[in-house]
């Protein structure tokens, strides 16, 4: 018996726009860092990105009273509840999701593109189900895509066809010109839009809004991003850049 009969995301602004590059962009969104209580889902994130977290502060997932929880906080809080307490169960899940979703992409004729943390880091790439497969192992076929601020997933090989952009923070600059310098792609929020020479710290910045496919995008770049939500764009921790 399904445990959620919407697991993934289809209709966020984010996932919409691919449609118009051919693809369509399914997101999973959980209940992020340590919101429900069972351990610390984004292990690398800094305070100033807990503050303005799009999982929690975006969308419906924000449609309430500060200190109270909707519908969508709690789905996915329970979310990560089925992830944490039966880690089979979920897999199975998931994989189920997946292969209905790629049938749905198909007779829109599109391709199907996943992104497992909509609003979590976690490594997707060592959990495995009861048979010792990752996602990547069921979906060779697949793209898998996601952002990260664990800089050691970037020290072993990743599937082939899973996509990481490391993310920057108020906290991991060096680490974010270290993985530029090695052709990894870095996720920067631009408070005043993208540089007008399209160049920071020597790298080449792209439009990163104009979709979320980042496996499209050219390597050894910055994706260039722009605040959403109310407190990104009021942010002065550092997470958002404002003096460029």
């Amino acid at each position: 018996m399904p445990q959620f009969k919407r697991f993934f995301s289809v209709d966020s602004a984010k996932a919409i726009k691919a449609q118009g590059f051919g693809y369509l962009n399914a997101i999973n969104y959980m209940a992020p860092a340590r919101v429900a209580g069972l351990g610390n889902m984004c292990s690398h994130a800094s305070q100033g990105c807990i503050a303005i977290c799009l999982g929690e502060h975006s969308g419906q997932a924000a449609m309430r009273k500060e200190g109270e929880l909707n519908a969508v906080n709690l789905s996915r809080i329970n979310k990560i509840k089925f992830f944490m307490g039966n880690r089979k169960a979920f897999m199975a899940e998931m994989v189920d999701h997946i292969s209905r979703l790629e049938k749905t992409a198909k007779k829109e004729g599109l391709r199907l593109a996943v992104r497992p943390n909509g609003s979590t880091d976690i490594a997707w790439e060592g959990i495995k189900d009861e048979n010792g497969l990752t996602i990547f192992d069921h979906f060779p076929h697949i793209q898998f895509l996601d952002y990260t601020k664990n800089h050691l997933r970037f020290k072993k090989p990743l599937p082939k066809n899973y996509n990481l952009t490391f993310s920057r923070s108020e906290t991991n600059e060096a680490q974010c010109l270290e993985l530029l310098a090695k052709g990894v792609n870095v996720a920067v929020i631009f408070g005043h839009g993208l540089p007008v020479k399209r160049k920071y710290k020597g790298f080449r910045v792209i439009n990163g809004d104009k979709h979320d496919l980042r496996f499209l995008d050219p390597k050894g770049v910055i994706v260039g991003l722009t605040p959403k939500g109310a407190k990104a764009k009021k942010d002065r921790s550092g997470f958002v850049l404002w003096d460029y």
